[in-house]
């Protein structure tokens, strides 16, 4: 899997480049509509880092902010969420397949 799409936005993961100096396991880029994961993690990890990510841009396309209540912030990202898996399949086999143990 190399692409995601998430609302309108087609996100594409990538590894981060060898010799990445900070320790993260997955990181969003908005401007370049990347998505960086660690391969040196887990399936799991991965699966979950992917989850994460995908949070990230869910949120941030929903336009919510801290002051937020929790019933709006699930909704938004559930509802992101469900777009994902409905449009990205593989993304949705890919985070399945990584939580399996």
């Amino acid at each position: 899997m190399d692409k995601v799409r998430i609302g309108y936005l087609e996100f594409t993961i990538k590894e981060f480049p060898e010799g990445f100096g900070l320790r993260l396991d997955g990181e969003t880029n908005f401007t370049r509509q990347t998505i960086h994961l660690d391969q040196n993690n887990s399936p799991e990890v991965r699966a979950n880092t992917l989850l994460h990510e995908i949070m990230h841009v869910c949120w941030a396309m929903a336009a919510l902010n801290d002051e937020d209540k929790e019933e709006r912030i699930v909704t938004a990202l559930a509802n992101g969420l469900s777009q994902v898996i409905r449009d990205n399949p593989d993304a949705a086999a890919y985070i399945i397949d990584g939580l399996k143990t």
